[in-house]
Formats: C-alpha cells, structure tokens, sequence
C-alpha cells in the first residue's frame, strides 16, 4: 500500500466517492462514521475497508480511528447551512471543538497530511465579484459559513505554529451517485428524484439563484490529487468555475427527462446567497487539475442512478 488513509465521515456521499477512488489509487482506507451509520454507501467495497464507529465529539474516539494513519480526509460537519442558525452553540460544539482537537493531535503525531472540506457557497457571503477568487472578502450569512471559516483560521493556524501539513478546499455545489435524493439539500438529487415520482418541486425564490455545480468525481480527484502534492496556499477553490440557475438545472430535467415537470416558487430566505461562482485559476495552476465531466452528461448519470436506485 501506498498509505492508509482516514476518512471522516466516510459513508457520505462524498466520503464514500473519495473512498472508492482512494482504494482504486491502491491506498489503504480506514472510513470513521457515527455509531451504526448506513453502510448503503459503501457496501460495494465494505469488505476492502476497516471501519471505526464513534463520536467525532469524542477525543478517545477519534484517537483510536487516527491510530497508525498516514493521511486524515475530514469531511465531517453537523449541520447544514438552513439549519446551523437554529443553534449556533450545537454548531461551534460539534464542529469548531472536535476539529481542534483534531489538528492538536495532528500537530503531535506522524499524520503526513489532513485535508478538510469547507464551503465555497457559504464562506464568501454574498459576493462584491463573480468568479470568486481566494483572495475574496469572506463574510458569511449563516453560521454554517462562520463555523467553516472559523475553522478553515484554525487550519492556517496550526500550519503556521506547528507545522501541520494541510489542505483547505472551498467546495462548490457537488453532486453525483450516492447523493441522498431524499435530503433537505443538494438540489440536482432532489429535483431528480422528485422528478423520477411526478412529486411538485418547491423552489425558494423566483429560480434565478446562480451556483456552481461540480461532478463528484471531479471532487475526488482533486482531493486524492491533494496528499501527494505540496499545498502551500493552504486554501483552494474547488468548483466547474462556471455558473448555473436553479431553473437551468429544472430545464435540463425538462429536456432530458419530464417535459411536465411541476415546480413551485416559494417566497425567498434571507441566508441564500443569490450567486456563487468560484474562481478554481489557483487550482487549475497548482493541481494540474481540470473539472472534466459536463453538466449535461453529470446530470444523466445523476438521473439514471437515482432512477436505478430509487425507482
């Protein structure tokens, strides 16, 4: 093996694409969930796969995952953006907390490198210019993008101070196979299957919310590419750099699937950014990186997956 990997929050749905694609590379996978979680996800591979259960809360827990681990993939986070502001406290708790003691342990072990996931549609707020690059202004709306600013500081902290190797990526909108298409949010998956059940599809707003879709295998390459490179930026922008609406998205289902699609328009909230378009330049340069897969061809192999899956 070329190294073993920890995935927190490994049977998601992109821990459990990262997974797969780290087994393909020939690295060997240790994926840490909560206590009894879904092994839907990643029952393909289960048996290529050491599996540790617990609390991300719970330093003990998270120690006995680390154990003998070469490189720390932390897709872990709580909450999501409409539900963070109902509880703040719970957000810093779950999320700030645990991700410190995280990295204190890093800075004290033979971790080779961590890679963290935080937000690219949250962490900037609502844009002065579009594409966003790094360098932006970052002032959330929701707590769910405070938290992953704050910790994204504690990443560059402990690079700086202990010398914690690590890697930053501002996620974009992913979606893809093993998206939960019964979830509160990513809007490809819902619309899809909510299409695939003639079920009404409401919409927050008039539609024209703009955000930046990108294929999860796409994802996963970027973040396996990301331990065997240097990263000195710390922080990347990790999205297809190009921007789409709500109702683009609902047209192409129109197009290619249910031309009698049935959508409601609801009155908008006030924490949805109206556009988000990452700047992915700095990725492309130091990655050697392009998002391959076109929204089109992504959305077909969304549709028909879900189609297959949830029928």
């Amino acid at each position: 093996m070329i190294g073993k990997c920890l995935v927190l929050g490994g049977g998601g749905f992109i821990g459990s694409n990262l997974v797969e694609g780290l087994l393909k590379f020939g690295y060997d996978v240790r994926v840490f969930d909560i206590k009894n979680f879904s092994k839907k996800n990643i029952q393909e591979f289960e048996n290529r796969i050491e599996i540790v259960e617990g609390d991300f809360g719970n330093p003990i827990d998270v120690q006995r995952a680390l154990d003998g681990i070469d490189y720390v993939y932390h897709l872990i986070s709580t909450t999501i953006p409409s539900n963070s502001v109902l509880n703040p406290t719970y957000d810093i708790e779950t999320n700030v907390l645990p991700t410190i003691n995280l990295l204190q342990y890093c800075a004290t072990s033979k971790i080779k490198k961590i890679v963290y996931i935080s937000s690219g549609g949250t962490v900037y707020g609502i844009p002065e210019k579009v594409p966003i690059a790094e360098g932006h202004n970052c002032n959330p709306i929701s707590s769910y993008g405070i938290v992953k600013r704050t910790i994204e500081s504690y990443f560059q902290l402990y690079k700086k101070n202990w010398g914690v190797d690590c890697c930053v990526f501002r996620l974009s909108n992913p979606y893809g196979e093993r998206q939960n298409p019964t979830n509160v949010q990513g809007a490809m998956a819902v619309f899809s299957y909510k299409s695939i059940k003639n079920f009404d599809i409401e919409i927050w707003g008039d539609g024209e919310v703009i955000r930046d879709y990108i294929y999860i295998g796409d994802v996963v390459s970027a973040l396996i590419k990301a331990i065997s490179i240097e990263t000195p930026e710390v922080i990347y922008n990790l999205g297809s750099g190009e921007g789409k609406s709500i109702n683009d998205i609902l047209n192409l289902i129109r197009l290619y699937f249910n031309p009698q699609l049935k959508v409601k328009y609801l009155e908008a909230r006030n924490f949805d950014v109206p556009v988000n378009i990452l700047n992915i330049s700095l990725l492309r340069k130091r990655f050697q990186w392009e998002p391959e897969m076109k929204l089109d061809q992504g959305i077909k192999l969304l549709y028909n997956h879900i189609n297959a899956h949830n029928g």
